[in-house]
């Protein structure tokens, strides 16, 4: 793990773990006015184009439920769920999980190009496994500071 780039999403991974120790259950369902999703959603969001991005693009087993597409993708919303939704435990222990997972598998396959590179609709391309760290770490980021906020005006309701 000599690499800057698993070094820093490890670093990014540990600050969420965290931050996810201060949120209750009923805090990671509340979805304040203004906002369209909530902090379990954001977990599982991050969790699910985490595993589908890095394990997917590389035909790597993936090990999430198959219902994680349904819940927590981009375009879901926690207003459209039915059925069991994870508990924070379990989110949190799956992070934890793919955390190491993501350390032991690709650590020393940093260079290795994607199956079939991936393009944005603007034209942004994704080719090696190290880009898609990259970029999962900052799209971790952002859902963290969706998170923190989230946290926020909870806190700030309940006052």
């Amino acid at each position: 793990m000599d690499h800057f780039i698993i070094g820093q999403m490890v670093m990014f991974r540990g600050r969420l773990l965290e931050f996810i120790q201060t949120v209750t259950e009923a805090e990671a369902d509340r979805m304040p006015k203004g906002f369209n999703n909530t902090i379990r959603w954001n977990m599982g969001h991050i969790l699910t184009v985490t595993e589908n991005f890095l394990f997917g693009f590389t035909n790597t087993e993936i090990k999430l439920p198959q219902n994680y597409k349904e819940l927590f993708s981009p375009g879901t919303k926690p207003a459209d769920w039915t059925g069991d939704v994870p508990s924070l435990e379990t989110l949190t222990s799956q992070l934890q999980d793919q955390t190491e997972r993501i350390k032991d598998i690709f650590g020393s396959r940093l260079e290795e190009k994607l199956v079939k590179p991936f393009q944005f609709p603007n034209g942004f391309t994704i080719e090696t496994v190290s880009q898609v760290i990259s970029f999962l770490t900052v799209h971790e980021g952002i859902h963290m500071s969706w998170m923190k906020a989230l946290k926020r005006v909870i806190e700030a309701q309940a006052e």
